[in-house]
């Protein structure tokens, strides 16, 4: 069971070579389970799927609180963890008065407060009063502002899941989801579900929000373009994105040289 992060791994400026899209059809043709795992929300990851040509297996979105099985042209949803993100949306809004923020709807796209820079969240933005954003659970929420980090261990006593995004620059961006979640809870679930043997486990990834995974998998491969501290959590390094470094990894696993 190999777990592929998307942005950074899989995509480079969001999009998939071709070599990487045949390195992805080669390790399933060699009879490896694919799982991508990636912080993108469900209508993110979709044209992911679709390049990559998928037509079975799961995904793990939004930073493990949604869980997806592709079924030919369907994407399923097989479990969708919500939470109330009221609180930890509040204090950061105190904290940082001119922060975006963002709650996910599933398959459509975000609730925000103002827009976001393009290219920064997937899907629609309907722009709402912040009062609104936290008036329903969801599955996932954002906080981006400059300097935002600093506010990551504060936020964690809402009983939340904090974690730092590489989207922009570090510290600038937080994603929030229901308490211990993380990639590596959703692989889990899926690993129970497919019954794959803990050591049967592959991870690859580049950011902060994999470090979970790399505690999961069996073997941990992180991305030449990874921070130092994700690199160091990794049981090797491969080369970089520019670099195609998965596709080396991939075809390491698929026998082909």
């Amino acid at each position: 069971m190999i777990a592929l992060d998307v942005d950074g791994t899989l995509a480079h400026s969001g999009r998939i070579p071709d070599v990487t899209v045949a390195a992805v059809q080669g390790t399933l043709a060699a009879g490896h389970l694919l799982v991508i795992a990636t912080g993108r929300s469900l209508v993110g990851v979709a044209p992911i799927i679709k390049r990559l040509g998928l037509r079975r297996g799961h995904v793990i979105c939004s930073n493990g609180a949604v869980t997806v099985r592709i079924s030919g042209r369907r994407l399923v949803i097989e479990d969708a963890v919500r939470f109330d993100a009221g609180p930890a949306l509040r204090r950061a809004s105190d904290a940082f008065p001119d922060a975006l923020l963002a709650t996910e709807v599933l398959g459509k796209g975000y609730e925000v407060n103002a827009p976001f820079p393009d290219g920064l969240l997937n899907g629609r933005q309907r722009v709402r009063r912040a009062s609104d954003l936290w008036a329903v659970p969801t599955t996932r929420s954002v906080v981006h502002a400059p300097g935002v980090g600093r506010l990551a261990r504060e936020l964690r006593w809402f009983d939340v899941t904090v974690t730092l995004g590489s989207t922009t620059e570090p510290g600038d961006w937080l994603d929030l989801t229901a308490a211990g979640l993380s990639k590596a809870s959703g692989l889990e679930a899926v690993r129970h579900r497919l019954r794959v043997a803990p050591e049967h486990t592959v991870a690859v990834g580049d950011g902060h929000n994999d470090l979970p995974m790399f505690q999961w998998a069996a073997r941990a491969v992180a991305m030449g373009n990874a921070p130092a501290e994700v690199q160091a959590a990794a049981d090797q390094v491969c080369g970089t994105i520019t670099e195609h470094g998965v596709v080396d990894v991939l075809r390491s696993m698929a026998g082909v040289r």
